[in-house]
């Protein structure tokens, strides 16, 4: 078949991948994780081509009139809760024209199938990316599908749940160059192009809020990683970004990659990683393999608040762990929940306070928002904070989401604001970011982040 894997065009910059869809906090727009792992596993059985209309800045006119060009058999999509009535639309329209639509994203990831039921165009919502249901789908053979919800041909709808949740994956080598060379973007890049890289699956972590740790977890082997990387510096690209949840997690896996990078000597990447797991062996072994920066959860300046969403750890081990990546020469990027049921003015001001004393590289705040299926969503809905038929939210924090007990939503999205400005104007902070730049290009490139991340918290 003719198979067209697509990011659907938005009226805003919309990251929809890995069951995590937001609006760009600034000015970013990495790969969809989700399309690059399928473009593999498609390319192994049928001709793929690729369009990201929100890289390419297509208009939705001008996405159809792509598609129309490509004419393709099945469209496997991206869908996101920040964009679903965009989304449905846009689909349902290609549904029309006679094209199979099969697709995948957060918003089907709870009650999918009620979602089938009401969206008679969606043929299929895959629940993992990492297995072969799409290949079992398009080809009709449904008893092999391990993790989807599918329409069978009499119309039923049946939701199946029992792929592989923990071990070893592999998929073939991800199709980096069907997708657009131009386009991406990311705030913490050295060099100018990057690559989106994933080497495990899920989380074994249980944070509350948080669909990844609903996913289970599981390995692709370090061999299969380094063919995707060297195919990737075969085109002379030699930045990337892991989005693996938690670089280093099996500690031995992550010594042994990182050995493998560092004999390349000439890769620059960024990762997350949790501050009470990356120990001082390991944040070494990573800069030495050319890692410079870090993401750390850090989420909240309160213990009680870190116990009660099950983060597995404490501020003084948070304060710990920016040390050890301080001393192993690697930037460090510290990520915060924000809207929390229970915060208050003076909650997230001793937030702000903990990123400043910490002097964080980088600070990312993320609003609170009931993903599907977390426990965080369940919970919200029993305290009356988020109705079941509510599709639509925004982690990126162009609007918020929860009222808490003590600030309505237009007071708790003007703290958020307000904290973004207050820790990224400061003139010391502002010094810092100009030393550290190395090159012209990367001076543009934060100038513009910058500018981007300034604009949209006025």
């Amino acid at each position: 078949m003719k198979v067209l894997l697509l990011n659907p065009p938005g009226s805003r910059t919309y990251i929809r991948d890995y069951f995590c869809s937001k609006t760009t906090k600034s000015n970013y727009l990495f790969h969809p994780i989700d399309l690059l792992a399928l473009s593999g596993t498609l390319a192994s059985r049928h001709e793929v081509l690729v369009i990201d209309a929100i890289a390419e800045r297509l208009s939705p006119a001008r996405a159809h009139a792509r598609i129309d060009a490509i004419a393709p058999d099945a469209i496997v999509s991206l869908v996101g809760s920040v964009s679903w009535p965009e989304d449905r639309a846009f689909l349902a329209e290609e549904s029309r024209c006679g094209r199979r639509v099969l697709a995948i994203g957060d918003v089907l990831q709870e009650s999918s199938e009620q979602r089938l039921a009401e969206e008679d165009w969606l043929e299929a919502a895959l629940h993992d990316f990492t297995n072969q249901d799409v290949l079992a789908c398009l080809a009709g053979d449904l008893s092999r599908v391990l993790a989807a919800t599918i329409r069978h041909p009499d119309g039923s709808i049946e939701h199946v749940r029992r792929g592989q949740r923990s071990g070893e994956y592999r998929i073939p080598r991800p199709r980096h160059e069907l997708f657009p060379r131009s386009g991406y973007r990311f705030s913490f890049a050295r060099l100018d192009p990057f690559a989106t890289v994933l080497t495990d699956y899920g989380c074994p972590y249980p944070c509350t809020f948080c669909v990844i740790g609903t996913l289970g977890f599981k390995t692709r082997p370090v061999d299969d990683v380094l063919e995707e990387i060297d195919e990737l510096r075969s085109r002379a690209l030699r930045e990337v970004f892991f989005v693996d949840q938690t670089f280093g997690l099996r500690r031995e896996r992550a010594l042994k990659l990182c050995a493998a990078l560092e004999e390349r000597a000439d890769l620059s990447w960024t990762a997350f990683t949790r501050p009470d797991t990356a120990d001082e062996a390991l944040l070494a072994a990573m800069a030495r393999a050319g890692c410079h920066t870090v993401i750390l959860g850090i989420e909240s300046a309160d213990d009680d608040r870190l116990a009660s969403y099950r983060k597995g750890y404490r501020v003084e081990e948070v304060r710990a762990g920016v040390a050890r990546a301080r001393r192993a020469g690697l930037r460090t990027v510290g990520t915060f929940i924000v809207g929390l049921p229970e915060d208050t003015e003076e909650s997230l001001a001793r937030t702000l306070d903990l990123a400043i004393d910490l002097d964080l590289d980088f600070m990312s705040l993320n609003m609170a928002v009931p993903r599907f299926g977390t426990p965080f969503r369940a919970r919200a809905l029993e305290l009356g904070l988020a109705r079941e038929d509510d599709l639509v939210m925004d982690q990126g924090g162009a609007e918020a989401f929860l009222e808490t007990a003590a600030l309505d939503r237009s007071r708790m999205l003007a703290l958020k604001k307000s904290m973004v400005r207050r820790f990224y104007a400061r003139p010391a902070w502002i010094a810092r970011r100009i030393g550290d730049v190395r090159s012209a290009g990367e001076l543009v490139r934060q100038t513009r982040e910058g500018l981007a991340l300034f604009a949209r918290n006025l």
